[in-house]
């Protein structure tokens, strides 16, 4: 009885219907309202990475340090900077349609290349940042322990982050194989 309730229940929703033009313009790349939203988020995230590198030189004496170090700096703001536009290529073109199933592993398989740029552009990030704000430092025993607990925060930040990932991986997985499920 409730499989029937749950039939007329989805036979009576009505449809949200758009136009032929209203469904063009969210195809065309200025439209999308979700890639919008992402161009805007790359935008405020590169001005803020390019404040910080316009004013690290002072702020945190990069002048004082020598060049390898501010490139190994500049090299890893660039890693968080290429995450942002592999993920806007990545939403921009999502799959080709042909067929549920198949649109779904072309998602899963990018999705899981998406998933490891994501973590490496992270490492690469923090690397970066730890070479360079520790340079130079004359390290104490509470130094040392300092920067053993900023290690470990970041660690536990890299494993939460492939927790997510591997939780995203497993549910589009599980859906894939859903498919695959004779009824």
């Amino acid at each position: 009885m409730e499989l029937d309730d749950l039939k007329s229940d989805w036979n009576k929703v009505q449809p949200n219907l758009k136009t032929d033009e209203a469904m063009l313009l969210l195809l065309q790349e200025n439209k999308h309202p979700v890639l919008k939203s992402i161009r805007k988020q790359i935008g405020i995230e590169i001005t803020a990475w390019l404040v910080f590198l316009l004013s690290y030189y002072w702020l945190f004496d990069g002048a004082k340090k020598p060049f390898w170090i501010n490139l190994i700096l500049v090299i890893s703001l660039g890693f968080p900077i290429f995450h942002s536009f592999y993920g806007y290529h990545f939403n921009k073109y999502l799959s080709d349609g042909a067929n549920v199933k198949k649109a779904l592993e072309q998602v899963y398989y990018r999705l899981k290349k998406y998933a490891v740029v994501s973590v490496i552009s992270r490492v690469g990030f923090i690397c970066g940042l730890l070479v360079f704000f520790s340079y130079g430092i004359q390290f104490t025993t509470t130094k040392y322990y300092s920067l053993a607990v900023i290690c470990f925060v970041f660690l536990i930040q890299l494993w939460v982050l492939y927790l997510i990932w591997n939780q995203r991986l497993k549910r589009i997985r599980q859906a894939i194989v859903s498919f695959n499920v004779d009824k």
